[in-house]
C-alpha cells in the first residue's frame, strides 16, 4: 500500500508539474502576443494614430534591423531578458493594469476616433514621460548600457553618454534628447494629411 501511495504522489507531482509548463508557457505566450506591435497596432483600433507614429519612430527599424516592440518600451522588466520571478510577476502585474487601462477605453470610446486620439496625444505622452522618469527608464537601460557603449565610427556618442548617470539627483532623461525614438507623430501627421489630400482630389 505504501509503495502505491509513493507511485501515486510522484504521479500527482508529475502531471502538476506538467500542467505548470503548459499554463506558463501559455502565459508568456499571451503576454507577447497581446503586446506585441501588430496587437496593439491592428487589434486594438484606440492605438491607430499611435502605431502609425511608432512606424516612423526610430525604434521601427534601427540600422541594426533589430525593432523595439511597444511591450520592450512600455511593460516593466519586458527589455531585460534575464529577469527572476519577482520580476516577471510584477511584469504581468503591469501588463495586467495596462491592458485594463485600454481596455476601459475601448469600451468607454475615449479613443475611438482620430480626432479624439489627437485630443489625448499630449496627455499620454506626458503620462508616459512621467512613467519612464519613476522608473528611471529601465526600458530603455534594458537595450541600452550608458557604460558599455562603444562606437568605432563615432566615438562622440560614448563620449556624450559616459557622465549622464553620475549625478544621482539629475538622472538621465532619454526622451529629452530621443523624443522621437518611439514615435514621430510630426512625420506620422505629415503622411496623413498627405493622405488625405490625395484621397480628396
Amino acid at each position: 500500500m505504501a509503495n502505491n501511495s509513493k507511485w501515486y504522489v510522484a504521479g500527482v507531482l508529475l502531471i502538476g508539474a506538467v500542467i505548470g509548463i503548459v499554463f506558463v508557457g501559455i502565459l508568456t505566450s499571451v503576454v507577447h502576443w497581446a503586446g506585441s506591435p501588430k496587437f496593439c497596432g491592428e487589434f486594438c483600433h484606440s492605438m491607430d494614430l499611435t502605431y502609425a507614429a511608432y512606424k516612423k519612430g526610430q525604434h521601427y527599424m534601427t540600422g541594426s534591423g533589430a525593432t523595439a516592440g511597444c511591450s520592450d518600451c512600455h511593460l516593466l522588466n519586458h527589455s531585460n531578458e534575464h529577469v527572476g520571478p519577482l520580476d516577471y510577476t510584477a511584469l504581468l502585474f503591469d501588463k495586467a493594469r495596462a491592458g485594463s487601462i485600454s481596455l476601459l477605453g475601448q469600451i468607454q470610446g475615449s479613443l475611438s476616433t482620430h480626432e479624439k486620439q489627437l485630443e489625448k496625444r499630449k496627455e499620454m505622452a506626458e503620462a508616459v514621460h512621467k512613467q519612464m522618469i519613476e522608473r528611471n527608464f529601465s526600458a530603455c537601460r534594458g537595450c541600452h548600457d550608458l557604460s558599455r557603449m562603444h562606437n568605432a565610427k563615432k566615438p562622440f556618442i560614448a563620449k556624450m553618454h559616459q557622465n549622464l548617470d553620475k549625478d544621482p539627483k539629475k538622472p538621465a532623461d532619454c526622451l529629452a534628447c530621443h523624443p522621437k525614438a518611439g514615435h514621430d507623430y510630426a512625420a506620422a501627421d505629415a503622411e496623413m494629411a498627405k493622405a488625405q489630400e490625395t484621397a480628396a482630389k
